[in-house]
């Protein structure tokens, strides 16, 4: 089988498991990019040979085209105080949603990736709401769009920088002053960073550990796809 997993950061590391890693296994990664970026690499290249597309998803902070999270989400901060916070998050997750199915038409077999270590991509770097992962997986099912999930969400181990934090009040400000290098405070109001208790996440982006899981989760939807198909065609 031929496989192309595409996303952002969160899967460019994703090729160094060799053990799991097939010979038909394809990847591509836009880091600090999203969904338009990723439309744009799948709309101008040759796709034809290719039996799967795994696309992890990357936050709706970045709608549109930029190489910065930063500046995006200065956007966002600007929507928020031009429109209120939940016109805006539903502005912008809605032309999010809408790209995913426009994504959707370029291909017969594009498996949508939520792939969540540290909040990402929907509790971080803005957070959506506690239930949004479930939201998207529901509009997933809603629109027949075929999805994946993977969350480590709250569970430490998973990212590539984490240090231990036994100070409960020195984690509290640690996450409301995060980043600590931004000195806007309504920046600083709705970044969000979504750290295990105990645990402070200082590179959230998923670690060889979290790498594999997410692997072997692909490799097993595509044979028990494979299986199903051979048995009913």
């Amino acid at each position: 089988m031929n496989i192309l997993i595409t996303g952002c950061s969160w899967v460019q590391r994703m090729g160094n498991q060799k053990d799991l890693v097939t010979d038909g296994m394809r990847f591509k990664s836009f880091g600090g990019q999203g969904l338009h970026r990723i439309e744009e690499h799948l709309d101008k290249c040759d796709t034809d040979d290719i039996d799967y597309v795994f696309l992890q998803l990357p936050t709706p902070i970045r709608n549109g085209f930029s190489m910065s999270t930063t500046e995006k989400f200065k956007e966002f901060v600007s929507d928020i105080k031009k429109m209120g916070e939940v016109d805006a998050s539903k502005e912008w997750l809605d032309s999010y949603k809408q790209k995913i199915i426009d994504i959707n038409k370029l291909h017969n077999n594009i498996i949508f990736f939520l792939y969540n270590v540290g909040g990402y991509p929907f509790r971080h770097p803005y957070d959506f709401g506690k239930s949004i992962d479930k939201q998207m997986l529901n509009f997933f099912e809603e629109n027949g769009l075929k999805s994946i999930y993977l969350s480590f969400e709250g569970k430490a181990g998973y990212g590539i920088i984490e240090e231990i934090c036994d100070d409960e009040e020195f984690w509290e400000y640690y996450h409301i002053n995060n980043p600590k290098n931004r000195s806007d405070e309504d920046f600083k109001k709705y970044w969000s960073l979504i750290s295990p208790k105990g645990w402070i996440s200082i590179d959230p982006h998923p670690n060889s550990k979290a790498d594999k899981l997410a692997l072997k989760l692909i490799l097993d939807y595509v044979n028990e796809r494979e299986k199903y198909d051979k048995k009913n065609n």
